[in-house]
């Protein structure tokens, strides 16, 4: 399989067969959010798949056949975001809600460029591959969509509670005063002030999510999971238990430039340095 020399495609739009043979063809086997489309299919079925995948790629102008040796010839961007989709050993899974909309991507990591893979919505099975630059562009990109605030409020400790409590208060937010969700955070914190903040978070949030940042070893995927709550005033990380014996949450008033760098930290980091 080689490369074509020159491509103006922005936007490579793929169906989740023809994602899945391409990322085989340069060796992955890892896609992130892909089922295997074909679990339980015997050789000959595959092949006969690959025949009518590889027509439609051709029609789309993804793939181009060498018309004097029938080599298949793949196109530069397509390769590239293919590639980087399924061989970088770096990601971060995101879900995020905006005004009652949910957003979700996978966004795979290169030192140089960062692929993001989104779900279409108009056409079922269907990937979006779209490049968002070098990390440090793309973490600008994604911040931007998450809606951080880039308001500064003076520093606060980090609250700690029982994640079920939070979450108790969390799905009991509507038509409640800032006041009684901080005092009901309080009971849990004994920070008034620290709890009045957060829940004035909370109340008034513009967007919320999570986000689970992911880098490929010996033992496959390992991660590390954390969640947010952003306003027009402040934003709120927070880290939780993971265990169901365990019932913990540690929430930290956290700037946008705090987190845009925890994020460049982790996803610039080279491979088999990161801390599990």
């Amino acid at each position: 399989m080689l490369t074509v020399h020159d491509s103006k495609q922005k936007v490579v739009t793929l169906q989740k067969k023809e994602l899945f043979f391409l990322a085989g063809i340069l060796g992955s086997d890892r896609l992130l959010g892909v089922e295997d489309p074909f679990r339980g299919y015997m050789a000959e079925d595959i092949a006969m798949e690959w025949e009518c995948v590889k027509t439609t790629l051709l029609e789309k102008g993804y793939l181009i056949q060498d018309q004097d040796t029938n080599e298949l010839i793949m196109t530069p961007t397509v390769f590239s975001r293919v590639a980087i989709a399924g061989l970088s050993d770096r990601a971060c899974w995101l879900r995020y809600t905006i005004s009652g909309k949910s957003y979700e991507s996978y966004i795979h990591c290169t030192d140089e460029r960062v692929v993001e893979v989104t779900r279409t919505a108009d056409v079922p099975d269907s990937f979006r591959l779209s490049d968002l630059g070098n990390v440090r562009e793309a973490i600008d990109i994604l911040i931007e969509r998450m809606k951080w605030s880039g308001h500064s409020p003076v520093e606060k400790p980090a609250l700690m509670c029982s994640k079920k409590k939070f979450y108790d208060v969390m799905n009991g937010l509507e038509d409640c005063e800032v006041q009684a969700v901080a005092d009901e955070l309080s009971q849990e914190t004994n920070d008034p002030e620290g709890s009045l903040a957060l829940a004035r978070c909370l109340v008034s949030k513009q967007s919320d999510g999570e986000l689970r940042l992911l880098v490929w070893g010996q033992e496959g995927w390992q991660s590390q999971s954390a969640a947010f709550t952003a306003s027009a005033a402040s934003n709120w990380l927070f880290r939780m238990s993971t265990k169901a014996s365990d019932d913990w949450l540690v929430a930290a008033l956290t700037t946008k430039e705090q987190f845009h760098e925890m994020l460049l930290d982790w996803l610039k980091q080279p491979a088999g340095e990161e801390e599990r």
